[in-house]
Formats: C-alpha cells, structure tokens, sequence
C-alpha cells in the first residue's frame, strides 16, 4: 500500500465513523420519539454517549489531517534519504513517543 492510499484510508476512515456517529443519532432521536419510562431513561443515555463521540470524533478530523500531511512529508523525506519505511515507522514512533512521555 502507498502512503496515498493509506491517507485516503485514514481519512476516508474518519469521515465515515463520523458519519456512522450521524446516523446513530438520527436513530436514537426517533426512539426519542417513541419510547417513555424506562427505555427513555436508556435512550437519553445512549443520545448524550453518542453526542459526546461525534463531538470527538469530529474534533479528531483535523488531526487525522495533519497526521496524513506529516506522514506524507516525512515519507517524501525520507524516501531521498533512501531509508527503508519499516525504520521510518520506528523513528516516528520513538520521535512521538518522546514528546508524549512525561517530564
């Protein structure tokens, strides 16, 4: 698989959880519609859960984007340089992980 085909699966990946989050929801507000008592307690439960992950998943949509956009620099970089893509997976990985491990 290329690094542009891998990028479309990512973001083709976060658009469509986004829009299974949608349909979820549309879903969940006929039930709204329809049920009372107990299984409206459930339902309402299930609408906030279900806002909450879109409101993620959307937020996670730029940050999809720019990690295609990093992943695709970094292979064109790393590509002139002649470096094999599983030694480029392990240098990013230990490049993120220093960033993200604590002081």
């Amino acid at each position: 698989m290329t690094i542009g085909e891998a990028s479309s699966r990512v973001l083709h990946a976060g658009s469509d959880l986004i829009e299974l989050l949608r349909l979820a929801q549309g879903a969940v507000q006929r039930l709204e519609e329809e049920v009372h008592g107990e299984a409206l307690d459930e339902v309402d439960k299930i609408a906030r859960d279900l806002r909450r992950m879109r409101r993620t998943a959307e937020s996670l949509k730029p940050s999809l984007e720019r990690f295609v956009v990093e992943s695709q620099s970094a292979s064109v970089a790393d590509s002139a340089a002649g470096e094999p893509p599983a030694e480029r997976r392990r240098r990013r990985d230990r490049r993120r992980g220093a960033d993200t491990a604590p002081p």
